[in-house]
């Protein structure tokens, strides 16, 4: 038979053919906005993502099977270049800032923020059920935060005043002073209103003005008021009354089965909000307006189960108890308000009711192992990488960071390992189409190291005339090539690094793969495409500058990239539905073997 052809080669139609490198930062990557709150699972209290990822150390809860919620210590704290970020909002005001492409949990799986609409429903965790929260501050300097956070004034340098004119709330506060060696002073202000003022006794220190300084509330205006740190490290009955105080003069109680809360603080709202959840009480959060300007937030319990679950576990205190106690017995006569909540175990399905961009600012990330995710604002958020989303992917996986996907994998941690693998992928009996090596460096260090081992020296130049390199090189593109053979998409993954070139007109940098020299050759020879994974800096409506997170095709004189097939724009959004359409929408080209030449940059291409 002869071994001639009488026909030409058709171009590759599918990315199932082709052997695609593909290399960028290692920080690229689907993150948060650094204000981001995440629970510490140890003391209860609460961290933003960007303290927690500065000081590269801490526990996350995360949301395992059958919706189990357990603590967990990331395997890596990364912080990202700014991004752009979007304010995802839900049906009961919830509210985060992620990158387009961070993925959430949905009915249907997970989704990218960038796919969901306003018919999704993302999973947020309304319960908490395993915090270790310790916290036992006494009971009279909570109820003294509480009383002043809610109706009190705690302007700076003066004594703090409180105004509630139930007289058994009043009662109340004043005996916490005076347990704390402070007293009341009753007065009267302009308009008439009786208040009471907190002073020392007898000229001694205001020791309520103390304790305010000391957890960050004196001097603070209602609109700036939080709830402090402490109070989430409380334990469950200390948080209940501290609670029960803080409804008692900002809460109400309607007898058509509602009870809500209300500050000019909205922060403070949404404080309330996760407080709530770790009694399992779902609540809503709605903007006040006044004159057409937001002013506020308030907060509403209207599900019976949820009422019920307040008035027994937090409840009121003074005229507002009686009012409570007559609702929990008309709630068994009376239909609570429906809230169209979809609820499964600790989480709510908490449907989607906006998404709108916000800031370019710095983003971070944290790498989870074994449930690839971690809980956030409340939300079950994902880790996720470009080529997760290949047609049916198997990642060859030689580095712990793909912990954090929900993918295929099989670990890889020698070339034995490597050589195994693709002994049952030639075999077929799979059905993968996409076969994913994650990171090619690392195969060709176990490469470099499986040939040391066998010939048993320590290094390649122990090996005469250059033999030693010659064997690592050679076995290394005898298996890549049985691997670049098969009918199934090769991708490469790579890292980044900066190199100086000194050329003929001056020095310049170049942004190439890590891969050492050699094996960069060999991989170059194979790959039918070169995606530089980057950052562009765009600008937006306003003139303000944005950052967006690219695929770079074409050969530069500042980084390394290409496309022989000739299909692809010389740059694609990083988003592999984008990518996968775009070649597969691109008029087919006649390839040229320029176009994954890299090491003959063109100067047309270059971009300072």
């Amino acid at each position: 038979m002869p071994l001639l052809p009488t026909t030409k080669t058709q171009p590759k139609p599918d990315l199932a053919d082709l052997t695609v490198l593909v290399y960028g930062q290692t920080k690229i990557g689907k993150c948060l906005g650094g204000d981001t709150e995440i629970v510490n699972p140890l003391n209860g209290r609460i961290q933003t993502i960007r303290s927690l990822v500065e000081d590269s150390r801490g526990s996350v809860l995360t949301m395992k099977e059958a919706g189990r919620i357990e603590s967990v210590t990331p395997d890596a704290f990364i912080a990202n270049a700014p991004a752009q970020l979007y304010r995802l909002k839900t049906q009961t005001g919830r509210v985060i800032e992620a990158t387009a492409n961070h993925p959430f949990l949905t009915r249907a799986g997970w989704k990218e923020l960038s796919a969901l609409t306003t018919a999704d429903r993302v999973a947020v965790v309304t319960e908490y059920p395993l915090l270790s929260c310790s916290g036992d501050t006494d009971d009279d300097l909570i109820k003294i935060m509480a009383y002043l956070i809610a109706d009190g004034s705690l302007g700076g340098g003066s004594s703090p005043v409180f105004t509630k004119n139930d007289p058994l709330v009043r009662m109340d506060f004043e005996s916490a002073v005076e347990a704390k060696g402070d007293e009341c002073v009753e007065f009267t202000n302009d308009r008439g209103s009786i208040h009471v003022r907190v002073r020392g006794k007898r000229g001694n220190r205001n020791n309520v003005i103390c304790h305010l300084r000391e957890v960050g509330l004196s001097g603070v205006c209602s609109a700036g008021k939080v709830i402090p740190d402490f109070v989430f490290g409380l334990k469950r009955s200390k948080q209940a009354l501290f609670l029960n105080r803080l409804f008692t003069c900002d809460g109400s109680v309607e007898a058509q089965g509602k009870i809500s809360y209300s500050s000019t603080s909205i922060r403070m709202v949404r404080q309330v909000q996760h407080l709530l959840s770790r009694f399992g009480i779902v609540c809503l959060i709605r903007d006040k307006y006044l004159t057409g300007a937001l002013y506020g937030a308030e907060l509403v319990i209207c599900a019976k189960n949820d009422l019920l679950r307040f008035i027994d576990e937090i409840g009121f205190t003074g005229e507002k108890a009686v009012k409570a106690a007559a609702l929990r017995h008309s709630l068994y006569n009376v239909r609570a308000a429906e809230t169209q909540i979809d609820r499964l175990g600790p989480i709510v399905f908490d449907r989607v009711i906006s998404i709108e961009p916000t800031s370019v600012s710095e983003v971070y990330d944290l790498t989870v192992a074994g449930s690839h995710n971690f809980i956030a604002n409340d939300f079950v958020v994902h880790n996720s990488t470009l080529c997760s989303h290949a047609d049916s992917a198997l990642f060859l996986a030689t580095e712990p960071g793909l912990n954090a996907l929900d993918v295929y994998q099989v670990p890889i941690q020698s070339w034995e390992d490597l050589r195994k693998a693709c002994a049952e992928i030639v075999e077929g009996n799979h059905p993968f189409k996409t076969v994913i090596l994650d990171t090619i460096d690392n195969a060709y260090k176990f490469c470099t190291e499986y040939i040391l081992a066998k010939f048993k020296v320590e290094h390649e130049s122990d090996l005469c005339y250059g033999k030693g390199y010659a064997l690592v090189n050679n076995e290394f593109q005898r298996v890549l090539t049985k691997l670049a053979f098969l009918p199934y998409g090769l991708f490469l993954i790579s890292h980044a690094k900066e190199i100086e070139v000194d050329s003929r007109t001056g020095k310049y940098m170049r942004v190439v793969p890590t891969l050492p020299d050699k094996a960069r050759k060999i991989v170059l020879g194979m790959a039918d495409m070169v995606l530089f994974c980057d950052l562009e800096a765009v600008s937006g409506d306003k003139g303000e500058q944005n950052m967006r997170r690219v695929i770079r095709t074409k050969p530069s004189l500042y980084y390394e990239a290409g496309d022989r097939t000739g299909r692809l724009p010389e740059t694609l959004n990083l988003d592999f539905g984008k990518f996968k359409d775009a070649y597969n929408a691109a008029t087919v080209a006649a390839p040229t073997a320029k176009a994954v030449e890299t090491s003959r940059p063109v100067q047309t291409a270059a971009k300072q």
